[in-house]
Order: structure tokens, then sequence, then C-alpha cells
């Protein structure tokens, strides 16, 4: 909730994912963004939240490859993920008990799915029984 006051965004819906599904982010949009400082200083508070919220670590990569140099698309894309946070505040990792001692992992790629760079994305999970141990995603 720290996060999303900071970028005065309380009062906002929210939204049911995280990123939009079609279009990917371009770091050749052509307005930037005002406010450079308040971009970087949310999308670094993002980047400490992905430890206990796997859930936007995709989202989060994509807004933190334009750091150096934010447009208005970028801030577009990290108010959505901010606006994704508010309403899915209860989410994040627990660790319960569980009466299955099965691991299980999960992996998903988009390979060449940058419209920039074509660079490919990569990413999984590993469970062990109801409790997600491990994860990673990578460009």
């Amino acid at each position: 909730m720290e996060i999303i006051d900071r970028a005065g965004m309380s009062s906002y819906m929210s939204s049911p994912t995280p990123v939009e599904t079609k279009p990917k982010l371009s770091v050749t949009s052509s307005t930037p963004f005002e406010d450079s400082t308040l971009y970087r200083s949310l999308a670094g508070a993002l980047q400490y939240l992905i430890f206990t919220r796997p859930d936007i670590t995709y989202a989060v990569q994509q807004v933190c490859l334009c750091m150096y140099d934010p447009k208005d698309e970028h801030m577009h894309a990290l108010k959505r993920i901010l606006r994704y946070i508010r309403g899915t505040i209860d989410h994040g990792l627990h660790l319960y008990p569980s009466s299955t001692s099965t691991l299980v992992s999960y992996t998903d790629a988009d390979w060449g799915g940058c419209p920039d760079t074509r660079r490919s994305t990569f990413g999984y999970c590993v469970f062990l029984g109801d409790n997600l141990i491990s994860w990673s995603a990578k460009r």
C-alpha cells in the first residue's frame, strides 16, 4: 500500500491483470515521461516486491527495461501493475504445512518476443507439495 500511496493511486480502480496481453512495450516510443525520478523510484520499489509476488515478475521486468529513459507508455504500464497490486493486496508467497511431498515444476518461454531486440523471455517455478520453493524469470 505504501508504493500505491507514493504513486498517488489510492483511489484508483484495480486491474484484473498486471500487463496488457496483446501489445509489448517498446523502448522507442516517442513522448518522454516528465518525472523520471518518480518512475525509477516506483520501478525500484516494485523490484523488491517481486520477492514475495512472483505473479508480477514479468510485468516489472518489462517496465524496468526502460528505467534509463522512461516514456509515457512505460508509466502507463507501471500504473497498471500498481492497479493490479491494489486489487490483489493479499496475494503473495505463503508457506503452509502440506500433506504431500511431491516436487512439481512448470516452465514457459516466449522465444524472440521482444519487438525491439527479438530476445526471448524464460521462466520457471518449482513447488514442493503446495508451497512454491523456487522460481525465476529471465530475458
